[in-house]
This record gives C-alpha cells, sequence and structure tokens, in this order.
C-alpha cells in the first residue's frame, strides 16, 4: 500500500527520472488519426477525464510532428487545477534520434524535481519511450470508430499488465502497468 501510494515519489527517487505514464487515443482499429489527418475519438467526458489526468502530472510532453500538426494546449481547461509544464520533443539535428534526446531530457527533468511525466503522443514519441523502457504506465482510449488508414497505435509491450478497464460514452479506457 506504501509503495501504490508514493509510486511517484519512489520512481524519481529510485530511477532519477519521473514517473512517466504513456497516453494514447485509438480507433477500434488501431490507428491514431485518419489518413494522418486529426480526428476526434474522444467524447466530451472522457476528454474531461483526460484534462482531470492532466492535473496530476507536472509535465506533459508531445513529439515535434504532433505539436506541428495538432496544435494541442495541453492544459487542463475542461477540469480545475494546474495546467503541467508543456514540453514538446524535438531534435536539434537530424543526427539527433529520440532515443539519444530522451535519456538527455529524463536527466534535465530530474533536475528540475519533475516527478511526473504525461505523454501523449505521437506514434514515434510514444514507440521511443517504449523501446527506451520508460515508461511505468500507459492509458489506451480505445474508441469504437474505425477508419480505413493512418498512422498505427502503438503495440502494447508484452511487459505491460493490465489493472483496468472502464467504459465511459462508449469509449474503453485501459490502465496497464509495467510488470
Amino acid at each position: 500500500e506504501c509503495r501504490e501510494l508514493n509510486h511517484r515519489f519512489i520512481t524519481f527517487n529510485t530511477h532519477h527520472r519521473p514517473y512517466i505514464m504513456l497516453k494514447w487515443c485509438q480507433t477500434a482499429n488501431g490507428f491514431l488519426d485518419d489518413h494522418h489527418r486529426p480526428v476526434m475519438l474522444s467524447t466530451p467526458f472522457t476528454q474531461m477525464l483526460t484534462h482531470k489526468l492532466r492535473a496530476e502530472y507536472d509535465a506533459i510532453l508531445v513529439g515535434r510532428v504532433t505539436d506541428e500538426r495538432d496544435h494541442p494546449r495541453l492544459d487542463t481547461r475542461l477540469w480545475s487545477g494546474q495546467s503541467p509544464r508543456r514540453i514538446v520533443l524535438s531534435h536539434s539535428s537530424q543526427h539527433d534520434s529520440a532515443q539519444s534526446v530522451i535519456p538527455q531530457l529524463m536527466a534535465d527533468l530530474y533536475a528540475d524535481g519533475v516527478q511526473s511525466l504525461l505523454v501523449e503522443g505521437g506514434a514515434a514519441t510514444h514507440a521511443s519511450f517504449i523501446e527506451a523502457k520508460l515508461w511505468d504506465e500507459l492509458r489506451v482510449e480505445t474508441s469504437p470508430l474505425t477508419v480505413a488508414g493512418g498512422t498505427h497505435a502503438p503495440d502494447i509491450p508484452s511487459c505491460a499488465t493490465l489493472v483496468s478497464q472502464k467504459i465511459w460514452d462508449g469509449n474503453v479506457i485501459r490502465l496497464f502497468r509495467r510488470s
């Protein structure tokens, strides 16, 4: 119970990085968008739940492509509470990769005292965090909507354990923890 209650603090002090949740919303057939164009998959209620979640995190991160394509506000406008620190993961040159930038980012966030990080994507950003094994929880919202193509959602890693599943307005929200 103590570990559960203090999981962010323990991760921060044990691993010298923030506690990391990867969050995405996908179609029923596993896409993040509709032919690389934004599509609204969340319902008004699940959007409010996302804003509530954001209020519980110190920082929020998206990749450069998501920032340029979607222009997300990444705030808590649908929930009371402080908006998390906004971070856009970009590469300083074409020689940099997310795998080389993310460890430095984790060190910087640790040095700044950021205990929790919510990663809202996109696909390449999520894949980079999954490949680097830099995640503690996954929150996957699945809409009943299907599309004919687009950006594939990340695969759930084999070390992920389902801890809860809820249905809100027809969307399924599953929470996984690293085992």
